[in-house]
Order: structure tokens, then C-alpha cells, then sequence
């Protein structure tokens, strides 16, 4: 087996929590990769949504027919998903359920905010300094 170098993960973190408020026509998801960027967040958690989506477009499948459904106006009951930031471009899923009856759900592609969206992010804050542990060879 060959020799492989290795070291112990010792950093210590701190999770935080990042809320977006969206005005109406807001992009969805350029906000996301916005703030990331402006924060210097390179890894996000969506905890969850509020408010209702101008207009977006999910993808879904409907038994084993890949389908898409354009949303206007709907409200968000639950939402999850996580991103990541490399070389500038956003990487990751957004898994959304609206209230309807029965309710829609898929993954967004692309979307508008209404008025009052709110999305809360969190992230891990890396203190400082890690500790020196010991490597493992």
C-alpha cells in the first residue's frame, strides 16, 4: 500500500446564521451566490424559506417523467438545499414545497422573489487559529 500523508481536521467552528429579505423581482438564487460572495462564505445550509416567489420555474419527476412547472405567485411551505461557491459559480440544490393543494415540489432552476422573501442561510465560521495536533503517518 502506498504511504499517503494525512492530518488531523483540529479547527474549531461556529455556526451562524445569514438572513435575506428580497424585494420584489429579486433573482432567488443570484441573491444566494450575492451574499456568499459578499460575506466570503464558500459553503451555505438552506434552514428555511418565508414569502412567495414572483415567478420560478421547478424541475420534478412525476413517476419516471422528468417534468418542469413554472410557479406564479406561490407560497413556500418548506424549503432545503445547500450551496457551494467555487471559482466564482454556484454549485448545489434548492428543494422547495409550496402550500398549494396538493402541493408542488421539485427542485428550483430559477426564480423570482415577491415582495418579503426571506431565506436564512447558515454557514461554519472557522476560528481563528486550529490547534497544531499531532499528523498521523
Amino acid at each position: 500500500m502506498p504511504h499517503i500523508d494525512a492530518a488531523l481536521f483540529n479547527k474549531k467552528g461556529v455556526r451562524r446564521t445569514l438572513t435575506l429579505m428580497l424585494d420584489e423581482g429579486d433573482g432567488i438564487l443570484e441573491s444566494i451566490k450575492a451574499a456568499m460572495l459578499e460575506h466570503g462564505i464558500n459553503d451555505v445550509k438552506i434552514e428555511s424559506v418565508e414569502g412567495c416567489v414572483q415567478e420560478a420555474v421547478i424541475n420534478y419527476f412525476e413517476r419516471n417523467m422528468f417534468k418542469s412547472s413554472t410557479l406564479k405567485g406561490n407560497r413556500i411551505m418548506i424549503a432545503s438545499g445547500n450551496y457551494k461557491l467555487s471559482y466564482g459559480e454556484l454549485f448545489g440544490t434548492f428543494k422547495l414545497a409550496t402550500e398549494d393543494k396538493p402541493p408542488m415540489q421539485g427542485t428550483l432552476v430559477k426564480g423570482k422573489a415577491a415582495q418579503g422573501l426571506t431565506i436564512n442561510l447558515s454557514f461554519m465560521e472557522y476560528l481563528e487559529k486550529p490547534s497544531q495536533g499531532p499528523q498521523v503517518r
